[in-house]
């Protein structure tokens, strides 16, 4: 027996430095990534930046003023208040500026078919009379070069679509414990090389919180009305900038801007309950594999630590630090690269997986068996649609 647990924790060792090594190559690599270094596109180049907000009343100041504040002079800020009854339009009301446009988007019955978030988009997307199109969550926060920046790389690249991965802010506890753990499933799972791939379009992941679209290739692509009943949207649209050969890349942007994507853990449990299995593409055996992974290879060489302790097995003990060590130090490295506080993830890692694997199986249950709820309004088992995994959080 303690030969077995001896192997199976050094075998358990090998993803986790598997893992470090890939880690920091993709850290390094600067291919997908923009910066505030990055060059700045045509000043003559027309951008509205699309803001669906429904029950944004503490959010909607900063992150339109964000966007009033970008380097980028030809654009406006067009913000559809999507039902509200908390008093965001009174907020916007009270922003003065020539450039902010505001669409009354009434509460009126969703259309058959469509959800929230691509409802409202749609909406305003019929508003908007810039040349690009750049649709961004109420709790994102722009830094002054975003929008030049962003619209550069697409046009250099000849790109009809551009996703963006942003700095993610967590606050209360639950956030903390549950964020990067998703995200980084996410990250782990979709290298950027693969993303990119115009020849792999079933590698589709996009960030709801950041799409850039050309004009032309938004209408093409059928606009927010191709992914209507989609819960994973983002996604949706990337693989159909894909398909089409319009052209899409997802790059990392955290200094161009940042989100805190939920404003507790309850809502943080309640956003990712509706979006992560059917990012798993409603897939049992995909959920089976991830719990598996994490008892495997997370919680296992734990409880073989603590029972090599109870035993007194010396060379267990010391074969099952391996895994451990590995993970934490992995768990080190990209808390300090994504700007998450690394005492807190080395004393929680093994705790935020097995509440993410509970996570993963309320949202199998609900978007299977049940209906989620979200900002008020009932998402159907139907309205899942499969796809990518996302690190959206859907209206």
């Amino acid at each position: 027996m303690k030969t077995a647990l001896i192997i199976w924790m050094v075998v358990g060792s090998i993803p986790w430095l598997l893992g470090l090594r890939r880690a920091v190559a993709r850290v390094q690599m600067e291919r997908y990534r923009l910066s505030t270094r990055s060059p700045s596109c045509d000043a003559s180049l027309s951008v509205s930046v699309i803001i669906p907000a429904r029950d944004e009343r503490d959010n909607i100041r900063a992150a339109v003023e964000a966007c009033l504040q970008q380097d980028h002079a030809q654009m406006e800020v067009c913000v559809i208040d999507d039902g509200s009854s908390d008093g965001t339009r009174a907020v916007l009301d009270s922003i003065v500026d020539s450039r902010l446009r505001i669409i009354d988007g009434g509460d009126d019955a969703l259309p058959e078919g469509w959800l929230g978030k691509p409802w409202a988009c749609h909406r305003a997307s019929q508003h908007a009379r810039g040349d690009w199109l750049l649709f961004v969550d109420a709790d994102v926060r722009l830094a002054p070069a975003a929008v030049s920046r962003s619209v550069q790389y697409a046009v250099e690249n000849e790109l009809g679509m551009v996703s963006g991965l942003g700095q993610l802010v967590n606050v209360s506890i639950g956030e903390r414990l549950i964020q990067p753990v998703v995200t980084g499933m996410i990250i782990a799972a979709n290298d950027l090389t693969d993303v990119n791939d115009q020849e792999q379009p079933e590698k589709a992941l996009a960030s709801g919180q950041f799409l850039l679209f050309e004009r032309s290739a938004y209408d093409t692509l059928g606009g927010h009305g191709a992914v209507k009943s989609n819960v994973l949207d983002d996604v949706g649209l990337a693989l159909a900038a894909k398909e089409s050969s319009l052209g899409y890349h997802l790059v990392h942007m955290r200094e161009l801007y940042r989100c805190r994507m939920y404003q507790s853990g309850a809502e943080c449990w309640r956003g990712w309950r509706k979006n992560l299995f059917p990012g798993m593409e409603r897939r049992w055996g995909i959920l089976g594999l991830a719990i598996g992974f994490q008892w495997l290879f997370i919680v296992g060489p734990l409880m073989v630590f603590l029972l090599a302790v109870l035993q007194g097995w010396g060379w267990v003990i010391l074969a099952s630090t391996l895994p451990l060590a590995a993970m934490h130090i992995l768990r080190w490295y990209l808390d300090g690269v994504y700007g998450q506080p690394r005492l807190f993830g080395l004393l929680t890692h093994i705790f935020s997986n097995v509440l993410v694997g509970f996570l993963m199986m309320d949202s199998a249950w609900h978007t299977t068996r049940g209906a989620a709820v979200w900002k008020g309004r009932v998402i159907r088992r139907s309205d899942h649609s499969s796809g990518g995994s996302s690190s959206s959080g859907s209206t």
